[in-house]
């Protein structure tokens, strides 16, 4: 038996098997459509053509529950607020009602570049926790000894040798490149940080500088017009010159295109955070408050190079302004898709 199309076999059948097909059936037979699901779409349709802002664009203004941050109670990631700046709908969907999309292990033919970017930054973290504990992290402008360098290698072939045994590095026809390359990443950022160091006359001071986590104290951040924010993170290495500029770095292995705008921007408009944080955290952590920091993203794997922001007293007042606007809009439950 053939079926002309879902609308002619929801007509001519004797048995529909839902009660929504049975209304449709009703409609269709009587010329009404007083039901309760149209009128909710009917809603939905006008609200979304009209200039409100309605519950079906996003506002949940009045709703409880809703996360406020600036009580400085419960601390939150730079980039949980920079995800709520892109989208703020994609936030609340996936922090508030915790869906996240389904991904399927078996399509995955490469390491994906969150994997990647694991294996380089435990490698290097490894690498300068073993020369503080051995008490011999290069000084103002040294390199790295040949010894280390040699080391940070072994680190990464290791690395990379167990998330191999793991199934975490795609096909095995396409690994042994990948890990190559990543090796070879590990290589140019030791001579790339020689470079910058000496250039800087600096120091290396420390691997993963914790706040907010594993027992060290949140950043607080207080706003203008009242409360405080607590955030939690960890920036990859700290740095400091001879003439005591705390210089802390953020690895990145992806591209640095989206990152451009902080050279007009020290927050890109909400969607950059994470910077002027770590260098509040640096301060804190070496227990000078008002020692100059640098903050900066070092991209080691695509368009190679670093984007710095300085923490000057005027970054610092746009940083707490743009915080303090990202966090209103939570608490006052603004959830639109891709706002402007």
């Amino acid at each position: 038996r053939s079926s002309p199309s879902f609308a002619g076999s929801l007509l001519a059948t004797d048995e529909p098997s839902t009660a929504t097909e049975w209304r449709m059936r009703r409609a269709r037979a009587t010329g009404q459509l007083d039901d309760q699901a149209v009128h909710a779409a009917r809603e939905m349709l006008r609200s979304r053509r009209s200039d409100e802002f309605t519950r079906f664009d996003g506002n949940l203004a009045g709703v409880e529950g809703l996360p406020d941050f600036t009580d400085g109670r419960r601390a939150v990631s730079p980039t949980s607020l920079e995800q709520y700046a892109i989208c703020p709908h994609a936030w609340f969907v996936k922090r508030l009602l915790y869906v996240e999309p389904q991904e399927d292990p078996e399509e995955s033919v490469e390491i994906s570049a969150l994997e990647i970017g694991n294996i380089v930054h435990e490698s290097f973290d490894r690498l300068v926790t073993e020369a503080a504990a051995a008490g011999d992290l290069p000084g103002f402008g040294e390199p790295w000894s040949t010894a280390q360098r040699t080391r940070l290698q072994e680190i990464g072939r290791a690395l990379a040798d167990r998330y191999e045994a793991e199934g975490r590095v795609g096909h095995a026809r396409l690994w042994p490149n990948e890990r190559r390359r990543i090796l070879a990443v590990l290589e140019w950022m030791v001579d790339d940080d020689n470079t910058w160091r000496a250039s800087h006359d600096a120091r290396v001071v420390a691997s993963e500088l914790p706040f907010g986590l594993r027992g060290a104290d949140p950043v607080l951040l207080p706003l203008t017009d009242g409360g405080t924010v607590a955030f939690r993170g960890s920036a990859d290495k700290v740095d400091q010159t001879r003439d005591g500029t705390l210089l802390v770095t953020d690895i990145k292995t992806g591209s640095k295109r989206s990152f451009k705008a902080l050279t007009e921007d020290p927050v890109a408009r909400g969607e950059k955070l994470q910077l002027p944080v770590y260098a509040l955290a640096a301060r804190q952590a070496r227990g000078e408050a008002e020692a100059p920091v640098e903050a900066m993203y070092w991209f080691v794997r695509r368009d190679r190079g670093r984007i710095a922001v300085e923490l000057t007293p005027e970054v610092a007042e746009t940083f707490a302004a743009t915080v303090a606007l990202l966090t209103s809009g939570i608490a006052e439950g603004a959830f639109p898709p891709r706002a402007p």
